[in-house]
């Protein structure tokens, strides 16, 4: 959020949260998020979930539970789940309690038996117990952990029994010890409630002071994406719970977190050249033309959030600190990809490094890649200048982006193009020149991959053309105009804008 703008600050400037027009906050006011809700923001799941807090430990429960379903309303949101668990928590029938007389009128009269039958009976009763245990009772549930992803194209062995799927709520920073204790205890629970099936319970990260001691019955697929272990117990195959924890989710996460970082990182990079400084807000970066250093800002993977908040706390999107010393502690996300890590275990910068972004064409592959550090974000077939005029090896810089750039001729430039210099990235709706030596130096893509490459190259991206850069098989080059493809690394976005990147009247004279 913006906030003041006044030529002389004062101490409350950083406390003041600026809505729209003249209207500002302060986040101390006592009735902060009841204003955000009136002035700024009706479905605010944050603001709903603070207030049904204060609710709650005022004894409001009515007022508690309108504020936290309002919450609930919101979905994708890192406040879903924790109050979805206030609900659960505040739903639940109290236990009645049993007065002191009634206790007192329970009482039972020691008995006048003599102490040495006492303990022979007794004796007696614990042999037959140990005896009945051993004949019919269970043997001892085991569990097994692993760090496998469990799910596939199918098992060995199918079986007949029906299964029950369940949703665990554990917090952030939980133990692995602690996380596993409480899915084996679970499972063997829901085991004895629903015989003869197949218990499935699933474990969400959330914002919770404790373990869930009430497990929910899953009914919504998408949950399977975001939980970061689960346990399987079946009676009628195995005898232990198997606990898999989902690294692979957790480091495809991590991966599309890196890549989302690393290209906001490389438009910050660019400004901060231009400008001497960073941008105020996050939002200068994704301007009309011809600030428009990228497009959008990208969606935190397990969020699902583009929003971004000044300090670290865990609960999803972006952090941006401006007064930081490097970009990559400048711009983070705001969560933890790591099942068994506290949010304080160490910094989240340091764990996903400033790698730029980097386009590398290779003219006699006909291919170029784009990457962030050692992650492919992207790769599309290309097409390069004909013999008469190559396209020119060397390091370049991407420095204009626009979207429906204008030439000397409607269309030569197609959708969008990435402008560097004397030539550029551009797209064309000549699909035959594609895979060819067609272009006057320019580098060609088609249209639909030329938008998904603009949109993933920020400026300062680096460009490099170099015969033989992208070769396979021991060196040899690739097939010409070879499949492009987007990789399963690049940031996602919230349909952005293509309004705002188009240049209006002016003329671009790139090689062609």
């Amino acid at each position: 959020m913006e906030h003041s703008r006044k030529r002389f600050k004062t101490h409350l400037d950083s406390n003041l949260v600026h809505l729209h027009k003249n209207i500002y906050l302060n986040r101390s006011d006592p009735l902060y998020y009841e204003k955000i809700i009136r002035f700024h923001d009706p479905r605010s799941p944050e603001a709903h979930y603070r207030l049904g807090r204060q609710h709650e430990e005022l004894g409001r429960k009515d007022a508690a539970l309108y504020h936290y379903k309002q919450a609930m309303k919101v979905f994708p949101s890192p406040y879903y789940y924790p109050a979805s668990s206030a609900v659960r928590h505040l739903e639940q029938p109290s236990k009645p309690k049993i007065s002191e007389s009634g206790s007192a009128s329970a009482a039972v009269r020691p008995s006048s038996i003599p102490l040495l039958l006492k303990a022979l009976l007794l004796s007696l009763l614990f042999l037959n117990l140990l005896l009945l245990a051993f004949v019919y009772g269970p043997a001892a549930v085991s569990k097994a952990v692993t760090w496998v992803k469990p799910w596939g194209i199918g098992k060995d062995v199918t079986y007949e029994s029906a299964e029950s799927r369940f949703v665990l709520h554990f917090p952030y920073g939980a133990q692995q010890s602690e996380v596993e204790t409480a899915l084996h205890k679970k499972a063997l629970e829901l085991s004895n409630w629903y015989p003869n099936r197949s218990i499935t319970v699933y474990g969400l990260a959330s914002d919770v002071k404790q373990a869930d001691s009430k497990a929910v019955p899953m009914n919504d697929e998408k949950l399977k994406t975001i939980a970061f272990v689960m346990a399987e117990y079946n009676p009628s195959v195995d005898t232990a719970v198997k606990i898999r924890f989902l690294s692979s989710d957790l480091k495809q996460l991590r991966t599309e977190a890196e890549t989302g970082a690393n290209l906001v990182r490389t438009a910050l990079g660019a400004y901060m050249k231009e400008h001497g400084q960073p941008p105020t807000e996050l939002s200068q970066l994704a301007a009309g033309y011809p600030n428009n250093y990228l497009s959008a800002i990208p969606l935190e993977p397990a969020t699902g959030s583009a929003s971004a908040r000044t300090g670290f706390d865990g609960l999803g999107g972006w952090v941006y600190d401006q007064n930081a010393g490097s970009l990559a502690a400048m711009f983070y996300p705001n969560f933890v990809y790591e099942a068994s890590s506290g949010m304080a275990a160490h910094a989240p910068e340091a764990v996903l490094p400033y790698e730029p972004y980097r386009i590398t064409v290779d003219p006699s592959a006909h291919r170029m890649q784009l990457t962030a550090g050692n992650a492919v974000v992207a790769e599309a077939a290309v097409g390069i200048g004909e013999a008469g005029h190559p396209t020119p090896e060397g390091v370049y810089t991407v420095g204009t982006r626009v979207r429906s750039p204008q030439g000397k001729m409607p269309g030569v430039y197609g959708s969008a193009a990435l402008g560097l210099g004397e030539l550029a990235i551009h797209g064309t709706a000549d699909a035959s020149s594609i895979g060819e030596n067609a272009s006057l130096g320019c580098i060609r893509l088609g249209n639909a991959d030329m938008d998904r490459i603009y949109l993933l190259s920020p400026r300062g991206t680096e460009v490099v053309i170099r015969n033989g850069s992208l070769t396979r098989d021991g060196g040899n080059p690739s097939d010409r105009g070879h499949a492009s493809r987007l990789l399963p690394a690049p940031p996602s976005f919230s349909s952005p804008s293509r309004e705002g990147e188009t240049a209006g009247n002016a003329v671009f004279h790139w090689l062609g």
